[in-house]
């Protein structure tokens, strides 16, 4: 046996030796550590009284996690004797709808019509990459009021929708078109603040209310607006988001991209110009 035969023998068996030790002894395992549960921020997701709609109601979860989660879910049930939880209505899988730091924005789109001016209870479950759960219980009602809430002059479309300006400063108009006679006042959250909208008629002598907001940066914040009715109830008309800074731009600069990108295509293909002679 020469020796080119003997040195490719033993490279073949040090590479079988390395990959069979890998596979089966020098194997390594990462190991990830969460003692922390997620816990549901209840006062930001969606409870107490929705504005009916279609009936179907669409409900956010916020969740403030470390690692991530695994599985938001949202059950509707009806309720029962000495006011506790009757028979389920619907379950359903939470969708991620963003993530702000460790805070985690799901919703759930129930598919089943709810009665109007009839509480439910609405259980939240959410589980992290370790199996911890956390989970909240409150009460829904859909109350017979509707209206429409413009930003800087786009409509939010529903709840979860993202509104992209380009401008600090957000011009909020809520008008109610049902209901509108029992309502108080109106207001908005974003984070610990609260922006209260002053009433007026515009040229129709429709009712209005509107509020001025000035955002602190670049980022993402999600919006609540409030209608408090006369007596002294609340009722969430709409929730979204509003994206400032470079997210704005991706739609625009893909755009671009694929503009030029069909351009260089063209322009490759295009026959070239024969040289004179």
């Amino acid at each position: 046996m020469n020796a080119r035969i003997m040195r490719t023998a033993a490279w073949t068996l040090i590479i079988i030796s390395v990959v069979m030790g890998g596979a089966y002894f020098w194997g390594t395992s990462t190991i990830i550590a969460d003692t922390q549960p997620p816990i549901i921020d209840e006062a930001a997701s969606t409870h107490g009284a929705i504005a009916y709609g279609t009936g179907k109601p669409t409900v956010t979860l916020f969740v403030v996690e470390n690692l991530g989660i695994q599985e938001a879910t949202a059950e509707i049930f009806q309720v029962g004797l000495l006011g506790t939880r009757g028979s389920l209505v619907q379950k359903c899988t939470m969708g991620a709808a963003g993530k702000s730091g460790t805070t985690y924005k799901y919703l759930g789109v129930f598919t089943v019509s709810l009665d109007p001016n009839k509480e439910y209870i609405l259980l939240y479950t959410a589980t992290d990459a370790a199996g911890h759960k956390d989970t909240y219980e409150t009460r829904i009602k859909l109350v017979n009021l509707e209206g429409e809430v413009l930003v800087n002059g786009v409509k939010v479309k529903g709840p979860g929708d993202t509104i992209y300006v380009t401008s600090l400063k957000l011009d909020f108009k809520a008008v109610v078109t049902q209901g509108a006679g029992s309502v108080d006042k109106i207001y908005c959250v974003v984070g610990d603040k609260t922006l209260e909208f002053a009433k007026s008629y515009d040229g129709y002598g429709i009712e209005q209310w509107t509020g001025t907001y000035t955002l602190p940066g670049d980022g993402k914040y999600e919006f609540v607006i409030i209608v408090r009715d006369a007596g002294g109830s609340n009722t969430q008309l709409a929730s979204f988001g509003v994206v400032l800074g470079t997210e704005a731009r991706w739609p625009l600069i893909i755009g671009t991209l694929g503009v030029l990108g069909v351009a260089a295509v063209y322009f490759s293909l295009e026959p070239k110009p024969k040289p004179r002679r």
